[in-house]
C-alpha cells in the first residue's frame, strides 16, 4: 500500500515536488534543494533550528572519533586518480603546496602512497577550525612530514601549487577573485570536485547528514576566462563518472528549469600559470 501511495505521489508534478522538497530532502544525504541568486539568499531559506555552514566537528572528526589508523587515512578515492598525475608533474619544479579545504589530511595521506613527495614539501591544508583541530589530531598519531594546518588564507601568499577538492563551490567569493587579491600567485592549480554547467550561475542547498549549505554551480566558460585572465592557462581537464547535480535534486522541476540537458559532471581543470 505504501509503494502504491509513493507512487501515486511522484506521478503528480505539483505534488511531487511538495513531497520531494519537504519530505525527501531533509532525509536524504546529499540531497540538493531550491534555487537561489546569492550564497545569502540560499543561507536565508535554511529553516530556523537548523545548522547551516562546514564549521562543525560533527562533519570533521570522523578519523578521530573512529580511531583511524594511518593505513585508513592512506585510502584512496578512485575518482582521485587524475590529480594524481598533474600532481606528481607539478612536484618537478614546485614543493610548497596549499590545500584548500583539505579537511583532516585526506589527499596527503593518500596520494603519497602512489607518488613521491619533494623531500622538503611543505603541505599546509587551510580550513575551518574544526577540520583544523580534527587534522591536528590525527597529525599527532601518524608519521606526516610537511603537514601543517592553518585557518589563515594568507597561507596562499607563499603556495607554489594550490590544491582544492570538493571546496570552492562551498565559499561565497569565486576562486578567480580571490586569487586575483594575490600579490603572489600560485605556479600551478589543481581544482577537483567542482560542478559546472553552460548556464547562468545560481545557489542551492544541500543537506550534509543534517547541516544544510549553500552550494554553487558555476558557468564553465567564465570560470575558464576569469582565471585565464589572471594569466593562467588551461592543460587539461575531464570528466569524473559521479551523479550529476540532476540525480541529487529533491525536485525534478527545479532540476529541469536549473540546468535543462546541459548540466556537466564534475570536473578536475589543471591549470599552469603562463610563462
Amino acid at each position: 500500500m505504501k509503494q502504491i501511495v509513493k507512487k501515486l505521489v511522484e506521478s503528480l508534478p505539483v505534488v511531487s515536488d511538495y513531497y520531494a522538497y519537504h519530505w525527501l530532502f531533509p532525509r536524504r544525504v546529499n540531497a540538493f534543494r531550491g534555487l537561489y541568486s546569492s550564497f545569502d539568499e540560499a543561507l536565508k531559506a535554511v529553516p530556523p533550528q537548523t545548522l547551516t555552514g562546514y564549521n562543525h566537528a560533527e562533519l570533521h572528526d570522523a578519523p578521530v572519533r573512529l580511531n583511524c589508523t594511518q593505513a585508513d587515512m592512506e585510502t584512496l578515492n578512485p575518482i582521485d586518480y587524475p590529480v594524481l598525475v598533474w600532481l606528481h608533474k607539478a612536484f618537478e619544479d614546485s614543493s610548497i603546496v596549499c590545500d584548500l579545504g583539505g579537511n583532516t589530511g585526506n589527499s596527503y595521506y593518500a596520494f603519497r602512497r602512489y607518488i613521491p613527495y619533494p623531500e622538503n614539501v611543505q603541505w599546509t591544508i587551510c580550513d575551518l577550525p574544526e577540520a583544523v583541530k580534527s587534522g591536528e589530531a590525527m597529525r599527532q598519531r601518524t608519521h606526516c612530514p610537511g603537514l601543517s594546518f592553518t585557518t589563515d588564507l594568507a597561507t596562499v601568499e607563499n603556495a607554489e601549487i594550490f590544491l582544492t577538492c570538493g571546496t570552492i563551490q562551498y565559499m561565497n567569493a569565486s576562486l578567480p577573485d580571490f586569487l586575483g587579491h594575490l600579490k603572489n600567485r600560485p605556479r600551478h592549480l589543481i581544482v577537483q570536485r567542482v560542478a559546472f554547467y553552460e548556464g547562468e550561475e545560481y545557489f542551492t542547498l544541500q543537506n550534509i547528514y543534517g547541516v544544510y549549505v549553500p552550494y554553487k554551480i558555476m558557468n564553465d566558460a567564465n570560470f575558464v576566462a576569469s582565471l585565464a585572465a589572471l594569466g593562467y592557462e588551461l592543460v587539461d581537464r575531464w570528466s569524473i563518472d559521479r551523479p550529476t547535480l540532476c540525480d541529487s535534486l529533491s525536485s525534478r522541476s527545479l532540476c529541469e528549469r536549473a540546468v535543462r540537458d546541459v548540466f556537466s559532471s564534475e570536473n578536475l581543470i589543471f591549470y599552469k600559470a603562463v610563462e
